[in-house]
């Protein structure tokens, strides 16, 4: 099995956030601060290239235990993903914090329920189950993310931390 740290899914989410970081410290401190949508749909594109590896992998009968490690990836390359945003939302005092953060935890929780049925054999359809899953992210990244990028896109530095 190849080495968590060696993972794509993690390689793809360490550039992601070092690009953040990079066009953050790139403003000075009188510019606006503009939320990278580019970069969250980069990270989504991430999302659903591994969820589609796992549907491929699924399909063609690959051995639970690459099923695990792509999981695992998605998970990892997931957590990342939400700590951006989480931060972004913080830092611009986005009102739907909350529903939004429980959503996240969602899918995390899906994603594990889905790693115990098949370690338990109990998932006799796991392409239901991950296209369920596939399903749920699209949906999130078309209704809560959209939102969240639209509100982002509007923040600057001086209002950041007033209410809209």
């Amino acid at each position: 099995m190849e080495n968590l740290w060696d993972s794509p899914a993690l390689a793809a989410g360490e550039q992601n956030m070092r690009e953040y970081a990079e066009s953050m410290s790139s403003m000075n401190e009188t510019t606006e601060v503009r939320y990278d949508a580019a970069l969250m749909d980069r990270e989504h594109a991430g999302q659903l290239g591994l969820l589609n590896d796992i549907k491929a992998a699924v399909r063609g009968g690959a051995p639970d235990s690459l099923i695990y490690a792509l999981l695992d990836d998605l998970v990892n390359h997931t957590n990342l993903h939400f700590l951006s945003e989480q931060l972004a939302m913080k830092l611009h005092a986005y009102q739907a914090y909350e529903s939004h953060f429980l959503e996240h935890e969602r899918l995390l929780i899906e994603v594990e329920n889905l790693k115990r049925s098949l370690a338990t054999g109990s998932a006799t359809d796991k392409h239901s189950l991950i296209e369920a899953l596939r399903s749920w992210l699209v949906v999130h990244i078309q209704t809560a993310d959209k939102a969240l990028a639209e509100y982002l896109s509007t923040r600057t530095t001086g209002n950041a931390t007033q209410q809209p």
